[in-house]
Protein backbone atom coordinates (compact mmCIF):
# COMPACT_ATOMS: atom_id res chain seq x y z
CA UNK A 1 0.00 0.00 0.00
CA UNK A 2 1.39 3.39 -1.00
CA UNK A 3 1.74 5.94 1.78
CA UNK A 4 0.30 9.13 0.30
CA UNK A 5 1.83 11.33 3.00
CA UNK A 6 5.34 9.98 2.26
CA UNK A 7 4.81 10.44 -1.48
CA UNK A 8 3.63 14.02 -0.99
CA UNK A 9 6.63 14.78 1.25
CA UNK A 10 8.99 13.53 -1.45
CA UNK A 11 7.18 15.60 -4.08
CA UNK A 12 7.37 18.74 -1.93
CA UNK A 13 11.08 18.19 -1.30
CA UNK A 14 11.68 17.80 -5.03
CA UNK A 15 9.77 21.00 -5.73
CA UNK A 16 11.74 22.90 -3.09
CA UNK A 17 15.04 21.58 -4.52
CA UNK A 18 13.95 22.55 -8.04
CA UNK A 19 12.94 26.04 -6.91
CA UNK A 20 16.26 26.45 -5.07
CA UNK A 21 18.22 25.51 -8.21
CA UNK A 22 16.22 27.98 -10.28
CA UNK A 23 16.76 30.77 -7.74
CA UNK A 24 20.47 29.98 -7.57
CA UNK A 25 20.73 30.14 -11.36
CA UNK A 26 18.86 33.46 -11.54
CA UNK A 27 20.97 34.97 -8.76
CA UNK A 28 24.17 33.86 -10.46
CA UNK A 29 23.03 35.19 -13.85
CA UNK A 30 21.96 38.50 -12.35
CA UNK A 31 25.31 38.93 -10.64
CA UNK A 32 27.06 38.81 -14.03
CA UNK A 33 24.95 41.43 -15.76
CA UNK A 34 24.08 45.07 -15.30
CA UNK A 35 26.45 47.68 -13.88
CA UNK A 36 28.41 45.36 -11.58
CA UNK A 37 32.20 45.52 -11.47
CA UNK A 38 33.45 42.10 -12.54
CA UNK A 39 37.00 42.55 -11.22
CA UNK A 40 37.44 44.84 -8.19
CA UNK A 41 41.23 44.90 -8.62
CA UNK A 42 41.42 46.96 -11.81
CA UNK A 43 44.83 48.52 -12.40
CA UNK A 44 45.92 51.52 -14.44
CA UNK A 45 47.62 49.12 -16.88
CA UNK A 46 44.22 47.57 -17.63
CA UNK A 47 42.98 50.91 -18.95
CA UNK A 48 45.90 51.86 -21.19
CA UNK A 49 45.31 52.13 -24.91
CA UNK A 50 42.59 53.23 -27.30
CA UNK A 51 38.90 52.63 -26.61
CA UNK A 52 35.85 53.25 -28.77
CA UNK A 53 33.00 55.26 -27.24
CA UNK A 54 30.09 52.91 -27.96
CA UNK A 55 27.26 53.91 -25.62
CA UNK A 56 26.03 56.85 -23.56
CA UNK A 57 22.79 57.27 -21.62
CA UNK A 58 21.41 58.93 -18.49
CA UNK A 59 19.39 57.64 -15.53
CA UNK A 60 17.51 59.27 -12.65
CA UNK A 61 17.47 62.62 -14.45
CA UNK A 62 15.60 65.64 -13.12
CA UNK A 63 15.28 69.21 -14.37
CA UNK A 64 14.71 72.50 -12.60
CA UNK A 65 13.11 75.33 -14.57
CA UNK A 66 13.71 78.73 -12.91
CA UNK A 67 11.77 81.86 -13.88
CA UNK A 68 10.80 85.07 -12.14
CA UNK A 69 11.98 83.78 -8.75
CA UNK A 70 9.96 80.58 -9.11
CA UNK A 71 10.89 77.02 -10.03
CA UNK A 72 9.27 73.92 -11.53
CA UNK A 73 10.76 70.43 -11.50
CA UNK A 74 10.58 67.87 -14.28
CA UNK A 75 12.39 64.87 -15.72
CA UNK A 76 15.36 64.53 -18.03
CA UNK A 77 16.63 61.72 -20.25
CA UNK A 78 19.60 61.67 -22.62
CA UNK A 79 21.06 59.11 -25.03
CA UNK A 80 23.92 59.12 -27.53
CA UNK A 81 23.91 57.96 -31.15
CA UNK A 82 26.06 57.98 -34.31
CA UNK A 83 29.24 57.26 -32.36
CA UNK A 84 32.54 57.99 -34.10
CA UNK A 85 34.76 58.76 -31.11
CA UNK A 86 37.94 57.29 -29.65
CA UNK A 87 39.15 57.67 -26.06
CA UNK A 88 42.85 57.18 -25.33
CA UNK A 89 44.45 56.41 -21.97
CA UNK A 90 48.20 57.03 -21.98
CA UNK A 91 50.58 56.08 -19.18
CA UNK A 92 53.77 57.61 -17.76
CA UNK A 93 52.61 60.34 -17.79
CA UNK A 94 48.92 59.52 -17.45
CA UNK A 95 47.16 61.59 -20.10
CA UNK A 96 43.65 61.17 -21.46
CA UNK A 97 42.40 62.34 -24.88
CA UNK A 98 39.28 61.98 -27.00
CA UNK A 99 38.90 62.46 -30.73
CA UNK A 100 35.91 62.28 -33.05
CA UNK A 101 32.27 63.03 -32.30
CA UNK A 102 28.80 61.63 -31.57
CA UNK A 103 25.25 62.94 -31.35
CA UNK A 104 23.67 63.57 -27.95
CA UNK A 105 19.87 63.65 -27.75
CA UNK A 106 18.22 65.06 -24.61
CA UNK A 107 14.55 65.12 -23.59
CA UNK A 108 13.16 67.57 -21.01
CA UNK A 109 9.64 67.04 -19.63
CA UNK A 110 7.59 69.23 -17.30
CA UNK A 111 3.99 70.45 -17.04
CA UNK A 112 2.98 67.75 -19.58
CA UNK A 113 5.24 69.42 -22.14
CA UNK A 114 8.26 67.82 -23.77
CA UNK A 115 11.29 69.49 -25.30
CA UNK A 116 14.14 67.80 -27.14
CA UNK A 117 17.72 68.89 -27.73
CA UNK A 118 20.23 67.47 -30.16
CA UNK A 119 23.94 68.27 -30.27
CA UNK A 120 26.94 66.90 -32.09
CA UNK A 121 29.65 66.71 -29.40
CA UNK A 122 33.41 66.41 -29.77
CA UNK A 123 33.84 65.65 -26.05
CA UNK A 124 32.32 63.24 -23.51
CA UNK A 125 29.99 64.95 -21.03
CA UNK A 126 31.26 64.74 -17.42
CA UNK A 127 34.80 63.75 -18.52
CA UNK A 128 37.59 66.28 -19.05
CA UNK A 129 39.68 66.00 -22.21
CA UNK A 130 42.55 66.48 -22.68
CA UNK A 131 43.34 65.80 -19.04
CA UNK A 132 45.56 63.90 -16.66
CA UNK A 133 44.03 60.83 -15.06
CA UNK A 134 44.50 58.53 -12.09
CA UNK A 135 42.79 55.44 -10.68
CA UNK A 136 42.00 54.71 -7.03
CA UNK A 137 39.49 52.17 -5.67
CA UNK A 138 37.74 51.80 -9.06
CA UNK A 139 37.27 55.56 -9.34
CA UNK A 140 38.84 57.51 -12.19
CA UNK A 141 39.91 61.09 -11.56
CA UNK A 142 40.26 63.42 -14.55
CA UNK A 143 42.08 66.71 -13.87
CA UNK A 144 42.67 69.76 -16.04
CA UNK A 145 43.68 73.32 -15.11
CA UNK A 146 42.52 73.00 -11.50
CA UNK A 147 39.22 71.30 -12.40
CA UNK A 148 38.61 67.71 -11.28
CA UNK A 149 35.89 65.25 -12.30
CA UNK A 150 35.34 61.81 -10.77
CA UNK A 151 33.93 58.81 -12.66
CA UNK A 152 33.14 55.46 -11.04
CA UNK A 153 33.95 52.25 -12.89
CA UNK A 154 30.72 50.26 -12.69
CA UNK A 155 31.66 47.50 -15.14
CA UNK A 156 34.93 46.14 -16.53
CA UNK A 157 35.84 42.93 -18.35
CA UNK A 158 39.08 43.74 -20.24
CA UNK A 159 37.37 44.83 -23.47
CA UNK A 160 34.40 46.76 -22.01
CA UNK A 161 34.64 49.68 -19.59
CA UNK A 162 31.53 51.44 -18.24
CA UNK A 163 31.84 54.69 -16.32
CA UNK A 164 29.28 56.51 -14.21
CA UNK A 165 29.44 60.24 -13.50
CA UNK A 166 27.08 62.89 -12.16
CA UNK A 167 26.00 66.01 -14.05
CA UNK A 168 24.49 69.11 -12.49
CA UNK A 169 24.52 72.04 -14.91
CA UNK A 170 22.53 74.76 -16.63
CA UNK A 171 21.65 73.64 -20.18
CA UNK A 172 19.58 76.65 -21.23
CA UNK A 173 22.22 77.70 -23.74
CA UNK A 174 21.90 74.29 -25.45
CA UNK A 175 18.36 75.15 -26.59
CA UNK A 176 17.77 76.96 -29.84
CA UNK A 177 15.78 80.20 -30.08
CA UNK A 178 12.53 78.40 -31.00
CA UNK A 179 12.76 76.04 -28.03
CA UNK A 180 13.43 78.91 -25.64
CA UNK A 181 10.43 80.73 -27.09
CA UNK A 182 8.30 77.61 -26.52
CA UNK A 183 9.52 77.37 -22.93
CA UNK A 184 8.67 80.99 -22.31
CA UNK A 185 5.19 80.57 -23.82
CA UNK A 186 4.44 77.56 -21.59
CA UNK A 187 5.35 79.55 -18.48
CA UNK A 188 4.09 82.92 -19.75
CA UNK A 189 7.39 84.30 -18.45
CA UNK A 190 11.02 84.21 -19.65
CA UNK A 191 13.11 81.32 -18.34
CA UNK A 192 16.16 82.35 -16.31
CA UNK A 193 17.87 78.95 -16.17
CA UNK A 194 17.23 75.28 -16.90
CA UNK A 195 19.27 72.90 -14.78
CA UNK A 196 19.81 69.17 -15.25
CA UNK A 197 20.80 66.79 -12.47
CA UNK A 198 21.43 63.25 -13.72
CA UNK A 199 23.64 60.18 -13.65
CA UNK A 200 25.39 59.59 -16.95
CA UNK A 201 26.82 56.25 -18.10
CA UNK A 202 29.50 55.99 -20.79
CA UNK A 203 30.58 52.65 -22.27
CA UNK A 204 34.01 52.23 -23.88
CA UNK A 205 34.96 49.12 -25.86
CA UNK A 206 38.11 47.74 -27.47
Amino acid sequence: MINLDTKMDKTNRMKKTYHFIILLFVANFSSCTGNDVVDPSITEEDLLGAWEVSELYTENGTTGVYFNGQSITGTYHGVGSDFDMTALFEGNPNNFYTSGSFTFNGTISFLNEQFTTQQVLDNIPSILSPASWSLLDNTLTFSKEGETILSSIVYFNNDTLRLKSAINENILEQLDALQIQQLNSVLNLPVDSLTVNTDIYITLTK
